[in-house]
């Protein structure tokens, strides 16, 4: 990222910590002179290198770690990690949003009664952000949530729509992109086309054949999106994700609009295969409200609704059979297949599990993977995802210096990294979290994209800096003047509210969990999360062990030594801040700083 860049970031991220800066020294609280445990962190020459290099590796390949974690693969090594990970069973969603439907619903009727509950009940997305939240701290598969939260802004399908009031469908569809992270590409593609929740998002379910008398014609949505989002992208490419030129030197667009009509008889004859009503016992049909059918359950063929004949898609394949779903079928394979969908999908997942601006070698690498493993077989996610982090464009350090190297983190990744690294808990070991007000802070949050082209685009440039460079930024895309600045009240009530609850007399929401937003439960107490690590605690007493814990833990230990000293200063044993807020004060500057936002 350049220097201009950074120093924007800097100044925007700064403001209201100063502000804070000057408040807290007005407080008047007794210095303590106990002296803390060591972190072990430092030898003779500063940060230990191998605890860096291990914690910078896991800020690629997971969505949060703790000092145990970083010490695990600096012992054990980072390919033993990633097999010990890919050997992991994955996380369920959609049978816990089901229990927490159903718990809400008994503490809705224990609290309120029957006939008030009926009225007030709501099932919503809450249910299934309590899954994804809880799963995510308290799970052990974190190599997969990562790579299915990549998969999610690929694939995507969005509860900013009629599915807001289906969580139990949203976490089907999260399943699926949880098995295909370590799965197949081709596989994974099938399994969302069938899934009836992306049905209904992108209108394929109930998708009749051509009736001219009635000026009927298959629905176009899925079959533009599976090529333009999922597969082959709107330019041919190379190997190495350029694209390709004519002779005049203009990009080659991969489809035509023929293409999408001829693609769009595929998708014909698709309807849901059970009915949601487990009591009904009529035969399931095709063409009722997507509401009516088993969101858990894959879609099914009804033949007679399918567009027969011969359909001519990309690249001239012809596709004809007496079976709808046999033509499906083949249209998926010849699509993942495509000799653009590898550099395509390889791309954008290195684009967001490691860099903003791979170079082409490193693209081409992943992408060779993607075709072959080293055993003829194609769209091997595990071999992928092995192939991305353990490049050496992923792992060596001399990256770190390259001003174009890095990535802004999302706001998702910055508050799951937080919450692990400093062990987020409630007192009955869950992490609910509705992440109501975090989602309105900062424009984002897991399956709630405002568009099927994800909160941002693989290849937004920011400003005329990238532009000139010819750098794109992603995530920028949601980083605005307001987006910004909520961050940082976000980050100052997360972390300071007690302190200014205390000195002020106000009552500040409670926004490490949102607890208080858990409707019908009388026990919301329960669910109040707290950060818990007691290393960050006791290293209160020692500023500069303080700092280089939350560095290593954080930042990777890249933490500027300016701003590292400024920070270690404003938290000395005269610097009135009792020893909690110490911990919390630090761990707030680093999380607004520049040096945390963007990953190297």
């Amino acid at each position: 990222m350049t220097t201009t860049m950074k120093f924007r970031l800097s100044v925007s991220f700064m403001l209201l910590s100063l502000s804070l800066s000057s408040q807290v020294q007005l407080a008047h609280v007794q210095s303590s002179d106990q002296s803390s445990q060591s972190a072990n962190l430092i030898n003779d020459s500063g940060l230990d290198m191998e605890l860096q290099a291990a914690s910078r590796f896991l800020s690629h390949a997971s969505l949060g770690w703790d000092i145990e974690d970083i010490k695990w693969v600096a012992d054990n090594g980072i390919e033993d990690w990633l097999d010990q990970q890919m050997s992991l069973p994955s996380s369920n969603y959609a049978v816990p949003t089901i229990d927490v439907i159903e718990y809400l619903y008994d503490a809705c009727i224990s609290n309120l009664g029957v006939e008030e509950c009926r009225m007030r009940f709501n099932v919503n997305r809450t249910m299934f952000r309590y899954v994804w939240w809880n799963n995510i701290v308290n799970g052990s598969d974190r190599l997969r949530q990562r790579v299915a939260l990549a998969l999610s802004e690929i694939l995507v399908l969005s509860d900013e729509s009629a599915l807001v009031n289906f969580p139990h469908g949203v976490a089907h569809y999260f399943d699926i992109l949880m098995e295909g992270a370590l799965g197949n590409y081709e596989e994974l593609l099938l399994d969302i086309t069938l899934n009836p929740s992306m049905g209904f998002y992108l209108s394929h379910i109930n998708n009749p054949r051509s009736n001219e008398e009635l000026n009927i014609h298959p629905d176009e949505n899925y079959a533009r999106e599976i090529m333009q989002l999922f597969t082959i992208g709107l330019y041919e490419l190379n190997e190495d994700g350029s694209r390709k030129l004519d002779s005049e030197g203009i990009w080659i667009d991969s489809y035509d609009n023929n293409d999408i009509k001829e693609l769009a008889k595929v998708f014909t004859g698709l309807s849901g295969s059970k009915w949601a009503d487990v009591s009904n016992q009529r035969p399931v049909e095709f063409g009722r409200n997507f509401a009516r059918y088993s969101l858990l359950d894959p879609m099914k063929m009804y033949q007679e609704w399918h567009e027969d004949g011969p359909k001519i898609i990309i690249g001239d394949k012809l596709i004809q059979d007496s079976d709808g779903m046999r033509e499906l079928e083949e249209a998926i394979a010849h699509l993942a297949r495509h000799e653009n969908t590898a550099p395509f999908i390889s791309k954008q997942l290195i684009q967001k599990l490691v860099k903003s601006n791979p170079s082409p070698e490193y693209v081409q690498r992943v992408a060779r993977i993607f075709k072959d493993n080293g055993s003829a077989q194609y769209g091997d996610m595990k071999a992928v995802v092995k192939a991305i982090f353990m490049d050496q464009e992923a792992m060596e350090c001399y990256w770190y210096g390259d001003p174009d190297n890095g990535m802004l983190k999302s706001p998702v990744n910055r508050m799951t990294q937080m919450l692990i690294a400093l062990k987020a808990e409630s007192a009955n070991g869950t992490y609910w979290n509705p992440a109501l007000i975090f989602n309105g802070f900062m424009d984002q949050h897991p399956m709630s994209s405002p568009t099927v082209f994800n909160f941002y685009r693989p290849d937004y440039v920011p400003n005329s800096d990238f532009a000139y460079q010819q750098l794109v930024g992603p995530e920028f895309q949601i980083l605005n003047s307001s987006t910004s600045s909520n961050y940082i009240n976000y980050m100052l009530l997360a972390l300071m509210g007690d302190y200014l609850n205390g000195r002020y007399g106000i009552r500040l929401p409670h926004l490490i969990n949102e607890y208080s937003l858990i409707p019908y439960i009388s026990d919301q107490e329960a669910f109040k999360a707290e950060l818990t690590d007691p290393l960050w605690m006791d290293l209160a007493y020692s500023p500069s062990d303080l700092l280089d814990y939350l560095d290593i833990l954080l930042v990777n230990g890249m933490l500027d030594e300016t701003t590292k000293e400024s920070i270690v200063e404003s938290i000395q044993p005269d610097s009135l801040l009792d020893a909690p807020d110490k911990s919390y004060y630090a761990l707030f500057m680093i999380m607004i700083h520049p040096d945390f936002l963007i990953l190297k």
